[in-house]
């Protein structure tokens, strides 16, 4: 299980807010840091004259991304470069309980924390007073994790239309009143590689993991397809006792409930059903962290409670398989996702596979206003947002890049 909850009290982790270092950070270490650890060797940023267009006209500017792969906030740095403007970029806390280098490196390059697990006043604030007085534009991986897929958008968190709504009430005062915009961006990564090379070290670690005879006789689809069944049956036999047969996604929907409507019967039994598994896991794990960051429980319940997070996190992790998804479409990037996922679940790493392109789209801007209209079924503005975004990714799927080094704009 990889370490995304931690126990330790939380403190608010402010970006530097100096004009050079995002610049000096991002050109030296952003393009060469992504293609060394992850295999991007370039990006191509589309549309980007749209987000120069708001930075000229003073908007304050929300920037609401996609997040398939981890490398997700250091690619961004190309966004810096395409529109020549520094970014915030929030950042979940976990991710800086790195080494001091890391952290003094992410601070420079803009990231600063959010505590999902808790209230965060002082993340708010910082947002909400970056956008009203345009400081920067910040961005807001609004998925809320790494997906592990780039074909669809998970549903979004309404966090980002929040934050730009109260903003948008403070810029509304000014003299002129000035505006909010949110700007959809999408994320798609690009396989360049020859898979012949790169899937059967990678396979034939999984397979070994799970028990499986390597057949020769199996295209590479197959077997991802088998790891991925393993994989299912696996977690079947830890959570269920036993494995189950049927539609792997039937089996995928009914582990997940099977796994958390335990824990939401003890810790949230007085509240609606919410829309995505990770909304659901995400609300537990603030039920249960709090009094054990405390340190209000015993040892025996601060066990059985940390038994309770890891049973969220392998829940979590199933509902990054969206249904259907798996059967892929022939593409080899469909492919390296589910072995790439596979391998994560298994061993909570995956081998970079590449090279990989990245086209990096920006959407039009979206006015928001500073009020929202009662009774109204969902955000708006989030609605028009992932509508927005869905449309980008299926724009770009259609029309890849040309094999891509460095930054290109377009």
């Amino acid at each position: 299980m990889q370490t995304v909850v931690v126990e330790d009290p939380y403190e608010f982790i402010s970006p530097h807010r100096g004009r050079w270092s995002p610049w000096l950070v991002t050109r030296l270490l952003g393009g060469r840091y992504v293609k060394k650890n992850y295999q991007v060797r370039g990006c191509e940023v589309r549309g980007a004259e749209k987000m120069r267009a708001s930075l000229d006209a003073g908007h304050g500017i929300v920037v609401t991304s996609n997040h398939p792969r981890p490398c997700d906030p250091m690619a961004a740095s190309w966004i810096t470069h395409a529109v020549k403007h520094p970014f915030y970029c929030m950042a979940s806390r976990h991710t800086f309980f790195g080494s001091a280098i890391q952290i003094f490196l992410m601070r420079r390059c803009g990231a600063f924390s959010i505590n999902r697990e808790g209230s965060d006043h002082a993340s708010l604030s910082f947002c909400v007073e970056a956008i009203a007085t345009a400081d920067r534009p910040i961005i807001i991986f609004a998925e809320g994790l790494v997906t592990r897929h780039n074909d669809q958008i998970a549903p979004l968190l309404d966090g980002s239309a929040l934050i730009a709504r109260m903003a948008a009430k403070r810029r509304a005062k000014l003299k002129p009143p000035g505006k909010v915009v949110l700007h959809g961006v999408v994320f798609k990564y690009f396989f360049r590689g020859d898979l012949n090379k790169t899937l059967p070290p990678v396979l034939n670690k999984v397979e070994s993991e799970l028990g499986l005879a390597q057949d020769a006789s199996l295209s590479f689809q197959q077997r991802a397809e088998r790891a991925f069944a393993g994989l299912i049956a696996r977690r079947e036999t830890e959570f269920l006792g036993e494995a189950r047969s049927g539609d792997p996604d039937e089996r995928i929907r009914y582990l997940i409930d099977q796994i958390l409507d335990p824990l939401e019967a003890e810790w949230a039994d007085d509240e609606p059903l919410l829309r995505s598994d990770y909304q659901r896991v995400q609300r537990l794990r603030t039920r249960i962290l709090p009094d054990m960051v405390a340190k209000k429980v015993t040892e025996e319940e601060r066990q059985r409670r940390w038994k309770q997070l890891a049973d969220c996190y392998y829940a979590q992790q199933l509902g990054c398989y969206p249904p259907g998804y798996q059967v892929g479409d022939g593409s080899p990037e469909r492919l390296l996702e589910l072995v790439e996922s596979v391998e994560e679940d298994l061993f909570d790493v995956a081998t970079p596979q590449g090279p990989l392109d990245l086209v990096i789209q920006i959407g039009d801007a979206i006015e928001v206003p500073a009020k929202r209209e009662r009774n109204q079924d969902g955000d708006p503005v989030m609605a028009e947002l992932g509508e927005q975004m869905a449309a980008n990714l299926v724009d770009v799927i259609n029309n890849p890049p040309e094999p891509t080094r460095g930054l290109r704009v377009v």
